[in-house]
């Protein structure tokens, strides 16, 4: 008999005017994903491992090590998201998670992003990496918000 583990999810969505293949770019271009997100190393190819670069903090050396799970071209993109350390202060500690980013196209012509990060164990010593990244989720869709015309205009 196997142990259920419950876990929670963190759920992002946005409403952009600019066609699935721009927001697509923005998310799967290396370039135009550090302008918004994090300096990295991904390509949208199943299997693909990839580097997210974040801030150090403590004993944790801000890596977060990647593995593209899927790739649908201007449709979907996930992505398997571990790093951090057990002893990190506030922030909670390591996490083994799943992204998944969705692009759909509305009818205006325009993109729903919808970001889904998975896996968060529901233990009360997860509160504060959950907490933490919740917050992260709604602040990076801010910026792409802000940042997806310079990245349109200047081609990053």
């Amino acid at each position: 008999m196997s142990d259920v583990i419950e876990t929670r999810s963190i759920v992002t969505e946005a409403e952009f005017e600019y066609p699935v293949d721009i927001v697509w770019r923005a998310i799967t271009d290396s370039e135009w994903l550090a302008v918004w997100f994090f300096p990295n190393d991904i390509q949208p190819l199943e299997g693909h491992r990839f580097t997210i670069w974040g801030r150090p903090i403590e004993r944790w050396d801000g890596e977060f090590q990647c593995q593209v799970k899927t790739a649908v071209p201007e449709r979907e993109l996930s992505f398997s998201w571990k790093g951090g350390h057990e002893e990190l202060k506030g922030f909670g500690h390591y996490i083994d998670t799943l992204v998944t980013w969705t692009v759909t196209p509305t009818p205006s012509g325009g993109t729903h992003f919808r970001f889904v990060h998975d896996g968060f164990s529901t233990a009360a010593t997860s509160d504060g990496v959950f907490d933490v990244m919740n917050k992260g989720s709604q602040s990076v869709l801010r910026t792409l918000t802000r940042r997806l015309p310079d990245l349109i205009q200047h081609g990053a």
